[in-house]
């Protein structure tokens, strides 16, 4: 009977074939093999022309299950403080043909990446003008991220891409926005929602003094004054450059 279901809602809603079928990896046999033999037998005709399958979610390396008490909803996340998102940005970085293993530590990990993301859109601004080559650039990007998703929606080369794409110092932060902004249309991480960021004077001020601090070798007083932006809601990194500050998101 279940079979029989699927075969008769596909064809009464979606026709007699479908584009693509999606489902977990276990409906492989005998659901969907149910489903190909009983549709084509029916009408003749091909009954999906792609399917996606999608490996298991593991917690811990061991099943997601009721029995082992290792089920967490979006709620369990948030009560922890994560952002919803990371959860995505972590499925992002793994095929959806292999195992994802699901730890704290590798949401820690998604959530620290998702946030220097962001970071890195917010302070993404500069002065510098439009090249002649800039098209080129454009289409060279946009055509590696379709050819990622189409290869069998290889989402990891694609988050991949956005990296390289922010790390390329040669393009000027309009474009960089541009790029990101078209391709999270796929990904779907609210990149497009991200403001500029503003940095406040009184933590300019303080982020002043503490390199002068840093320049004369006054540590401890440096990282007194480091702590105070932190508890402002700031977060330092430094480089030889000079320390950069993004908001703690």
């Amino acid at each position: 009977g279940w079979h029989i279901e699927c075969s008769a809602m596909a064809m009464k809603y979606l026709g007699e074939t479908l584009d693509i079928h999606a489902g977990a990896v276990d409906l492989i046999f005998p659901h969907h093999e149910n489903e190909i033999a009983q549709s084509e037998a029916a009408n003749g005709k091909k009954f999906v022309r792609f399917w996606i399958h999608g490996e298991h979610l593991l917690v811990d390396n061991q099943k997601m299950s009721k029995s082992l008490g290792n089920i967490y909803t979006l709620k369990d996340l948030e009560a922890k403080k994560f952002n919803p998102l990371a959860l995505r940005y972590l499925i992002l970085t793994s095929h959806y043909r292999s195992k994802l293993n699901f730890t704290w530590k590798s949401l820690t990990a998604a959530q620290n990446a998702l946030n220097n993301l962001i970071g890195s859109l917010q302070l993404a601004t500069d002065k510098r003008q439009l090249t002649t080559n800039n098209d080129k650039k454009i289409r060279k990007y946009e055509k590696e991220f379709l050819s990622a998703i189409n290869d069998d929606l290889n989402t990891p080369k694609a988050i991949a891409l956005v990296w390289q794409i922010i790390k390329n110092k040669s393009l000027v932060s309009r474009i960089k926005k541009q790029l990101i902004f078209e391709f999270d249309k796929v990904l779907g991480l609210e990149l497009n929602k991200v403001k500029p960021f503003k940095i406040p004077r009184e933590i300019k001020q303080l982020t002043t003094q503490r390199e002068k601090l840093r320049a004369n070798k006054q540590f401890i007083q440096a990282d007194v004054l480091r702590k105070k932006i932190e508890e402002l809601g700031y977060i330092l990194e430094d480089a030889i450059s000079g320390s950069k500050i993004r908001k703690n998101i």
